[in-house]
């Protein structure tokens, strides 16, 4: 966890409501993993797919904290992040936690996420204990059931496709369609739109427990980023091939 700056925690023990919890990400698989680590009557939890729609959600009721992913279509995370910062100001409101989710681990991506205002920042693949921990530290107490409460194993929360068997259909859809889109992206020659490909299918594999899909996605970005159309679509076909061997470990 890395906190840009002073956010005070905000407690509800007066307000006998749970916390209120946007999460942002146009990746559904991500909002149902997140969804899933958090799912208790300690928390109310809406969803945005676009920062457009968190800015709307935002304007429209206030919010405890904002999970929130930065590269998104219509509006990204960083802008959004602004608008809001922006609409808190009109407002004289304090600042609302907003932790930044990405793949990204890179100190501009983090610099970039200081200067549009995010408070913190998460990086992908979700450890369900990080997002946790986090939530005790900007919520207050009300999430502290949700924190274990005896020794756990150094890597039980690590991602691993056993516990997460329920999700893995939607995951191997939604990572076939990625892909999907990433051959069609080489193929019109839109690098960019093959390298968002790659970074969407890095961070969703890595938190679904798929580790060498991950690298394989991660390759895809990088060689799409540097206009290496070859090796793109090499690593596109790598992580084709990683896919059908995960259905094929974890039939669903």
């Amino acid at each position: 966890m890395h906190t840009y700056g002073p956010c005070p925690r905000i407690r509800h023990g007066t307000s006998h409501r749970p916390p209120r919890l946007l999460l942002v990400d146009d990746n559904r698989d991500n909002l149902t993993l997140i969804r899933l680590y958090l799912e208790s009557d300690h928390y109310s939890i809406d969803e945005a797919e676009n920062g457009d729609e968190a800015v709307a959600r935002f304007a429209a009721a206030p919010y405890d904290l904002i999970l929130m992913d930065l590269e998104m279509p219509v509006v990204d995370g960083y802008e959004a992040t602004r608008r809001i910062r922006e609409l808190e100001r009109q407002r004289g409101a304090g600042p609302t936690p907003i932790l930044a989710l990405t793949a990204h681990a890179l100190d501009e991506h983090r610099l970039r996420c200081q200067q549009a205002g995010f408070t913190d920042f998460l990086a992908k693949p979700v450890r369900k204990a990080a997002v946790l921990r986090t939530l005790l530290h900007y919520l207050g107490p009300e999430g502290e059931s949700a924190e274990p409460t005896t020794p756990r194993p150094h890597d039980a929360d690590a991602p691993n496709p056993g516990r997460l068997a329920a999700l893995l259909p939607l995951f191997f859809d939604l990572a076939s369609q990625t892909l999907d889109a990433a051959h069609a992206a080489l193929d019109q020659g839109d690098l960019d739109q093959a390298r968002r490909q790659g970074h969407k299918l890095k961070g969703s594999a890595g938190s679904y427990g798929f580790p060498e899909l991950a690298k394989a996605a991660a390759a895809l970005e990088r060689a799409a980023d540097a206009g290496n159309t070859n090796a793109a679509a090499a690593a596109r076909d790598w992580a084709a091939a990683l896919l059908a061997k995960a259905r094929l470990d974890w039939p669903v």
